[in-house]
């Protein structure tokens, strides 16, 4: 289905609130930073510039820094609680609020409601920068007037001051550059494609991407909950063609995204990924940040699969709801447990602990240290990426191949148990399993603290 959008002019829908104040920032004392070395000077493109904005104070400045060659910068906000908003004013980008539905739905909005100076738009995010080479090319493109809707731009991603050119697969290509009547977006996982009538171009010219800017543990969060939104796109998604000639194809993007329909068939895809990004795609010679992301990369491919696992055994069993990718909503008529009310006050209380909270004051919640010591994470690191996958390509009856292989990575089983090489186990160490047991297909042993399955037992 194709889509096309009437220009801005034609519309009769109200215009978005839409604010630039520089000075309401320094009224309130805000000294946005920025890094001087992130300012993007020279050249100018007839292009505007749209930035999509959640509580990126971290990232905004510089973000805009490197816009200062564009006379056109829009920030879309969806509702920051920190100062993105006044830093974006203060740095003379022109600000819209629209509540986040998708980002298929916020690039469309952005598209029907902003007043662009110029009909080419680049869409950027708090987390990415432009290079002056980016905006060179740009502007010899766009002075040819070429015919195409949009154009894909490959990504650079950067991880601890390095380009990630092997581990990170590049170049992997998004489509940022488009003509705003021309081009429209639909929601795809947990990001957009593209819907359009006209040709796609490539735009060899990358921009930068800093995925880990607000650090780990954000980056965790953001892709637990992208990790639902795929296993539901893979469960769900009716459109998933692919033909084998398009693995190998010449067209960069169609194969790219082949590849990655085509990985969700295979099996221990967390495992092969973390084999393929280091030994493969070169991942190893980059060092130490080649290997951490590789595992974090493993880290994320394992969640999709066991999301897929659940959404799949729902299904089997005729449950008509599927995983959400939603928090839980607070019950009002129910009293806040101990542990909040002690975050409460410890979060809140000044130096003689007297001062008591407010709903209104937010609260910074740190991570904790991990429970996990050294050698129990490469243990586990062993496990998941040598133990298990052995364990799971075993033949239905090697039930005493599968325990001897448990046994080898600390568990404790007794005499005739018998397992299936389906099951899931996350820690063999804390796992006990008394004398003539049986554990069936698919059960997940969730194994984070101790488990003593008794004798006899039957999980199915």
């Amino acid at each position: 289905m194709t889509q096309t959008s009437a220009p801005a002019s034609e519309k009769a829908s109200a215009k978005p609130a839409a604010t630039n104040q520089p000075s309401s920032a320094t009224d309130r004392g805000i000294k946005p930073r920025f890094d001087p070395g992130m300012v993007v000077t020279g050249p100018s493109a007839p292009v505007s510039v749209v930035i999509l904005a959640l509580n990126e104070e971290i990232n905004i400045a510089d973000c805009l820094a490197s816009c200062q060659w564009c006379d056109d910068v829009h920030v879309v906000d969806s509702g920051s609680q920190d100062q993105t908003v006044e830093i974006a004013r203060a740095m003379g980008a022109t600000v819209h609020h629209h509540p986040f539905e998708s980002f298929g739905e916020q690039r469309n909005w952005a598209i029907d409601h902003i007043q662009a100076r110029h009909d080419w738009i680049f869409h950027l995010d708090a987390d990415e920068r432009f290079t002056p080479d980016l905006t060179r090319a740009m502007r010899d493109l766009i002075a040819t007037d070429p015919p195409e809707a949009g154009f894909h731009v490959p990504q650079k991603m950067m991880l601890m001051g390095k380009w990630l050119k092997r581990a990170g697969g590049y170049p992997i290509y998004q489509m940022r550059l488009f003509h705003r009547r021309r081009m429209r977006f639909c929601d795809y996982g947990h990001g957009q494609r593209e819907l359009t009538e006209g040709a796609v171009g490539v735009l060899d010219e990358p921009y930068l991407y800093s995925s880990f800017s607000k650090g780990l543990y954000d980056w965790l969060d953001k892709h637990n909950r992208y990790s639902s939104l795929e296993a539901l796109r893979v469960i769900g998604d009716s459109d998933q063609e692919w033909a084998w000639r398009d693995l190998f194809g010449r067209d960069r993007v169609r194969r790219w995204r082949a590849w990655k329909v085509f990985s969700y068939h295979l099996p221990f895809l967390a495992s092969l990924r973390w084999f393929v990004i280091l030994f493969v795609m070169g991942g190893l010679v980059e060092g130490r940040v080649g290997w951490f992301y590789a595992g974090l990369i493993a880290m994320y491919e394992q969640m999709i699969t066991q999301k897929l696992r659940l959404l799949r055994i729902s299904r089997m069993q005729g449950q008509a709801r599927l995983e959400r990718d939603t928090r839980p909503v607070a019950r009002t008529d129910a009293p806040p447990p101990p542990e909040a009310a002690l975050m409460n006050r410890s979060a809140t209380a000044g130096g003689n602990g007297q001062r008591e909270s407010t709903e209104e004051e937010p609260i910074q919640m740190r991570p904790e240290p991990s429970p996990w010591t050294f050698t129990e994470k490469a243990r586990r690191a062993i496990w998941i990426v040598i133990g298990k996958p052995i364990f799971r390509a075993s033949f239905h009856n090697w039930h005493g191949f599968r325990v001897t292989i448990l046994r080898l990575f600390g568990a404790k089983i007794g005499r005739r148990v018998a397992i299936r090489p389906t099951v899931n186990v996350e820690v063999p160490w804390m796992l006990e399993i008394d004398d003539e047991a049986t554990i069936g297909d698919s059960a997940i042993l969730y194994s984070l603290g101790k488990i003593r399955i008794g004798k006899r037992s039957i999980i199915s």
